[in-house]
């Protein structure tokens, strides 16, 4: 039941990024920096979607997540550098 929580309060934020790197699109701040983090939100819950379909089902999403990006999986270190990058975007631009 909590990974449910969990998951909803990502897809939420990831909304609420998305909602904010449109916003700062169409004020033109930021630009080039809000389409990469557009992009970012499309690409990377795909990717992870796509990598996580042939997860062992005893682990969780996080769980394998975690031990790919322990092996060096370029396609886990995308995700959490694409996460890190929505987060700092995120961040930066409220402050402005």
């Amino acid at each position: 039941m909590i990974e449910v929580v969990i998951w909803i309060i990502l897809y939420l934020l990831l909304m609420i990024i998305f909602v904010r790197a449109i916003y700062s699109v169409i004020k033109k701040k930021q630009v080039p920096l809000a389409m990469i983090a557009i992009l970012v939100i499309i690409s990377v819950p795909m990717v992870s979607l796509m990598n996580s379909i042939n997860r062992p089902l005893e682990m969780s999403e996080f769980e394998f997540l975690a031990r790919e990006l322990k092996q060096g999986a370029l396609w886990a270190i995308f995700t959490i550098a694409g996460y890190l990058y929505l987060l700092v975007w995120f961040i930066l631009s409220l402050k402005k």
